[in-house]
């Protein structure tokens, strides 16, 4: 899954990490997503900002990210809305899910789509510290197993 937030001074934070857990539940009327991130297996494509956000995963105790949505079930796609939790940090979190899996069974592969604001962040950075007004997107493609395979 991946992460991105906006400006921080000249630089953005790419953050991609494993999901490590998740399941899509869909009814004729409701869609509930939950998901496992392992944030300590994060990965940048800058060391400094690896370095920074590993920091803030050990000084949140914020080693696995869940997440735990719901939302109407509809024949176009779904919105879930829900809380992400990692630690002492939680975040409200609405994410729309597209399936793109193939022709014949579109729901074997999954786009989640979504954003947060998170609001002031201490970055452990030089010449950064505080960020004011901290978003972030959430952008995964995800491959669907059925339940019992």
């Amino acid at each position: 899954m991946r992460l991105r937030s906006g400006r921080i001074g000249l630089v953005s934070v790419d953050v991609t990490a494993p999901v490590t857990g998740g399941e899509l539940r869909v009814t004729s009327d409701r869609v509930e997503l939950t998901l496992s991130l392992a944030l300590d297996r994060l990965k940048t494509r800058n060391f400094i900002m690896e370095a920074a956000a590993r920091t803030l995963v050990k000084r949140h105790d914020a080693h696995e990210l869940g997440y735990r949505g719901h939302g109407p079930a509809s024949y176009s796609g779904f919105q879930v809305s829900g809380a992400a939790v990692a630690g002492d940090v939680t975040i409200d979190l609405a994410l729309v899910i597209t399936p793109i899996g193939a022709a014949d069974d579109p729901m074997s592969e999954i786009e989640l789509v979504g954003s947060a604001n998170v609001g002031t962040v201490h970055l452990p950075l030089p010449g950064l510290g505080t960020v004011e007004d901290f978003a972030f997107d959430v952008d995964a493609r995800l491959a669907l197993l059925p339940a019992g395979a």
